[in-house]
């Protein structure tokens, strides 16, 4: 049994562990809230890289002809690829996504046939242009017909008192394998 002078020199230790408690409970939150923050944003970076990936894929298998005979007006075909860029990312690419930008490229040697130049599809939040040029330079030979397709996104980073945007993108490119003629 302890005595009753051992029990009064030791100070009392009543709500101690609510006191460390409520000292560590901001950088608790901090912890949580910035793992779901980059948590979301990685989804974000997985879902825009899928859809690069499998739209560049679909565009180097999708024919520039109609039954390898009548060219495909290169605005069409542009277009298809973007909307099947914006199916991809499962929601990461809808158009009221804030810094929203899809390009999509096909790069061919000049040739004589309108198919044989290269055209891009540029949509930067809405604005939709089209021009005579690529996406990005992507170091492949000038003589390689490909498609590439670049997308970009701006997320917020948040952590309780910091907040931070930051922008998000993905490029692929596919070397052009659709059926000889087209």
């Amino acid at each position: 049994m302890r005595s009753h002078r051992e029990s009064r020199s030791r100070p009392p230790e009543r709500g101690a562990a609510l006191t460390e408690f409520a000292l560590l409970l901001p950088l608790l939150m901090m912890l949580v809230l910035g793992l779901v923050s980059v948590g979301i944003a990685y989804n974000h970076q997985l879902a825009i890289t899928h859809a690069a990936r499998e739209a560049s894929r679909f565009a180097a298998t999708l024919p520039v002809t109609n039954f390898n005979t009548e060219p495909v007006p290169m605005e069409a075909w542009l277009d298809a690829i973007a909307v099947r860029t914006e199916q991809n990312a499962t929601g990461s690419l809808d158009p009221s996504t804030p810094g929203r930008v899809v390009c999509v490229a096909y790069v061919h040697p000049n040739g004589t046939l309108a198919t044989d130049s290269t055209t891009r599809r540029l949509d930067d939040t809405g604005t939709v242009t089209y021009s005579n040029a690529d996406c990005f330079s992507d170091g492949r030979p000038a003589t390689e017909r490909r498609v590439q397709v670049q997308v970009s996104i701006e997320t917020d980073f948040d952590v309780l008192l910091f907040s931070r945007t930051l922008t998000l993108d993905s490029e692929a490119t596919s070397r052009f394998e659709a059926a000889l003629g087209s």
